[in-house]
């Protein structure tokens, strides 16, 4: 590949750097699968991109193939449950993983808390969707992709994203209506 085209590369990935974490991280729901998730997939990608053709779908582009990895790695996956002694579980984790809190200086504490608890109970309530449904909820409702493109990405049918997407959705309405009832 010329050197031309690697520095174009580069320059794709370090300005969509975030909005590719960010697919990742809700892919995966942990910063170290999202960082092996990206990784894989920008690999792949490097290796292909004397084939892709316009700078304006370069994360779509991306993420599908990120998507595809995910996939895969789900269904390789014999279904164990694997628990990092080096990456706390997100009730553990102060930091916010994955970039979620947002800086509110009129916020008083207890909103500051209550905001953060949701958006822990909403990545858990993401990660216990299964892979497929979870992939369609990412792509469309947090990435903004049409079911077209959310169908061209998952490699089916647009009725298949539309029922996956309802069927997510009823389900991470179910996991988080403690949050949606009036107190």
């Amino acid at each position: 590949m010329s050197e031309k085209r690697a520095e174009e590369f580069e320059r794709l990935v370090r300005t969509h750097q975030s909005a590719l974490y960010r697919v990742a991280y809700r892919l995966t729901g942990n910063r170290d699968d999202a960082e092996d998730l990206l990784t894989e997939a920008l690999t792949e990608a490097w290796s292909a991109f004397d084939r892709f053709q316009t700078e304006d779908g370069f994360v779509r582009w991306v993420a599908t193939i990120m998507t595809h990895t995910f996939l895969d790695w789900k269904r390789k996956a014999n279904r164990i449950d694997w628990v990092s002694l080096d990456n706390p579980t997100p009730e553990e984790d102060d930091e916010g993983e994955g970039g979620w809190d947002i800086a509110d200086e009129n916020a008083d504490p207890e909103a500051v808390a209550m905001r953060r608890q949701f958006w822990r109970d909403a990545q858990k309530a993401l990660d216990d969707l299964p892979p497929e449904f979870r992939a369609a909820v990412v792509l469309v409702d947090m990435e903004g992709l049409s079911y077209e493109e959310a169908a061209q990405v998952l490699g089916c049918p647009i009725g298949t994203v539309r029922s996956r997407l309802h069927r997510a959705r009823a389900m991470l309405r179910e996991r988080l209506k403690h949050w949606l009832q009036e107190p």
